[in-house]
């Protein structure tokens, strides 16, 4: 069962949230993320993933397959993220199955930063390669 996140971070019931939480295995955090991410959910969507990121945890995956629309405070978002694991050498991995989100990093310049896998089975994969 998971758990939403509302705008401004704080816990809320699953189905009200365009955000909510899962774990892929102990220490794989999965942040599974529907509809928009908008200015409105941008806030709560960010204290979850640096919480878990500030956890430690071995990895942290960003499903973003369901996502409909990316605003621009968004890809900031992801690339402060993106920074944050970097730095605490978290791997950081992106599910995503349509252009949306590469191209909106791509418009950013900031893909380079991330891993985009078509699914969560593709990111478990490259994290048992990572050294």
């Amino acid at each position: 069962m998971g758990y939403g996140v509302g705008g401004d971070g704080s816990t809320a019931p699953e189905g009200s949230s365009p955000v909510r939480l899962s774990h892929l295995r102990p220490g794989v955090p999965c942040v599974h993320v529907q509809g928009r991410l908008d200015h409105a959910a941008v806030p709560g969507f960010q204290h979850l993933v640096r919480g878990l990121l500030d956890a430690a945890p071995w990895a942290v995956v960003l499903d973003l397959r369901a996502l409909t629309g990316l605003a621009p405070g968004a890809v900031a978002a992801l690339v402060e993220l993106a920074r944050h694991a970097g730095e605490a050498d978290i791997g950081l991995y992106l599910v995503a199955v349509d252009r949306p989100v590469a191209r909106a990093l791509a418009a950013g310049g900031v893909h380079r930063l991330f891993e985009i896998h078509r699914s969560a089975e593709s990111a478990l994969r490259a994290m048992s390669r990572r050294p």
